[in-house]
């Protein structure tokens, strides 16, 4: 009787164990996104970065079950939704991870900016343990130079309750504000919202809309195959129009540096711009915005001048070499008010003395 009655404890104590377990989203398979694919879609980005919070807000339930593994569920269903696509991926993560923890980290990137496996990018998914605070503006504005080097469209999604455990000087939806103005249409801002506080939802619907051409939804919207399929639809995926056979798109990225307080373009950047100068004169159908910007050394109006200037010497070298329309090229002048690095170090400060210009088009052949 009394082997029986410890056999039963037993079985009751592991049936506990496996009813606490936070249960892993196995909602969607990756073939789903191959049959969209196959299915009159394509993929609109090249490049996705995903700001997962795991603050110790996060270890709050939310409908009974902590906020942390509802939102890692959302990470996790996005990996396996998106396995089988062509991307560069990143992971910054709020709190600790098995690597940092101990440390005073709050936020690092543990994944990326590199290509994308499901499999690695799972891996760090499940080292995230629950830490530290949430200044949720931290890791969007770490996100300009995360995305660097990136090319092409970059898709931003926040999975986070929203909730300032601390804050900082600037605001979650001024740093998204920055982050798309440093990247312009190149970025999408999206927002998963964790939990239902009415002030978590605020900041992550100002970091959505901030982000301008993305959105905001909610973990509850996503708990099911048809709402996780959907985000990841409107996410990652475009419906594709019918193109010629032979065509196919080119972009072109004009990046010339600057020497300190120039305008004059130096000899080793005129391959750069002969590559876009002669391709601007075989296509007289585009046109380019051309445009400016400084380092931070100097008062704000004349690095205004100063980096219209650097647009302006560029765009007349096109125009006497190639023979370009003046009409087709704009210049603009930022200053240093949309810096590519940080104005801090010598490197930093060289790399904000240029003009910048991307060029997509799709040419037939």
């Amino acid at each position: 009787m009394k082997k029986q009655v410890a056999i039963l404890l037993v079985l009751l104590s592991i049936g506990l164990v496996i009813g606490c377990a936070p249960k892993i989203h196995q909602s969607l398979v990756g073939d789903r996104v191959a049959g969209l694919l196959n299915d009159g879609y394509r993929q609109k980005v090249d490049n996705f970065l995903i700001v997962f919070d795991g603050s110790s807000s996060m270890w709050e339930k939310a409908n009974t079950t902590k906020k942390f593994y509802q939102g890692r569920d959302v990470v996790l269903g996005i990996n396996q939704a998106i396995d089988g696509l062509k991307l560069q991926g990143g992971l910054h993560v709020i709190g600790d991870t098995r690597a940092t923890k101990g440390t005073l980290v709050n936020d690092s990137l543990i994944y990326g900016m590199t290509g994308y496996s499901s499999a690695d990018y799972a891996k760090a998914v499940n080292s995230v343990e629950i830490n530290g605070l949430t200044p949720l503006s931290i890791p969007l504005v770490k996100s300009i130079d995360t995305l660097k080097n990136t090319s092409g469209r970059t898709a931003v999604i926040v999975v986070s309750d929203g909730v300032q455990v601390s804050s900082d000087r600037t605001s979650p939806g001024e740093a998204a504000g920055q982050l798309k103005a440093a990247y312009g249409d190149r970025v999408c801002i999206y927002t998963v919202l964790v939990g239902d506080d009415p002030e978590g939802q605020s900041t992550m619907q100002a970091v959505a809309d901030a982000g301008g051409c993305g959105f905001a939804t909610t973990e509850r919207a996503l708990v099911t195959a048809e709402g996780m399929n959907d985000f990841v639809r409107k996410v990652f995926l475009e419906k594709a129009e019918a193109q010629p056979p032979s065509a196919k798109p080119v972009t072109f990225n004009l990046y010339v540096k600057f020497d300190f307080d120039k305008d004059v373009i130096r000899p080793e950047e005129e391959d750069n711009i002969d590559e876009v100068g002669s391709f601007l004169a075989m296509h007289p159908e585009i046109d380019v915005t051309l445009e400016g910007h400084t380092c931070n050394m100097g008062p704000e109006r004349y690095n205004m001048g100063l980096s219209l200037r650097r647009a302006e010497s560029v765009k007349q070298y096109m125009v006497r070499k190639f023979n370009i329309d003046p009409a087709r090229l704009t210049t603009v002048g930022y200053g240093y008010s949309r810096p590519l690095e940080s104005n801090d170090t010598r490197a930093g400060r060289e790399a904000n003395r240029r003009v910048m210009a991307t060029i997509t088009h799709t040419i037939t052949e």
